[in-house]
């Protein structure tokens, strides 16, 4: 049972993220995390006071 928890918490809280752009709009940064999970990367969109950073999960 430890262990599975320890992979939801990892999986929840990633160790470190690398941005990768930030983007004026949602929907282009939506567009932006589509691609990079097409391409097998998980992405991770948040919002910042410049609009919506894009950051790839290490």
């Amino acid at each position: 049972m430890p262990n599975i928890a320890l992979r939801a918490f990892r999986a929840l809280f990633p160790k470190a993220t690398r941005p990768v752009s930030t983007l004026p709009n949602e929907a282009q940064a939506r567009a932006l995390a589509a691609l990079l999970v097409a391409q097998g990367q998980r992405a991770l969109i948040h919002r910042t006071v410049a609009g919506f950073a894009v950051e790839v999960i290490a």
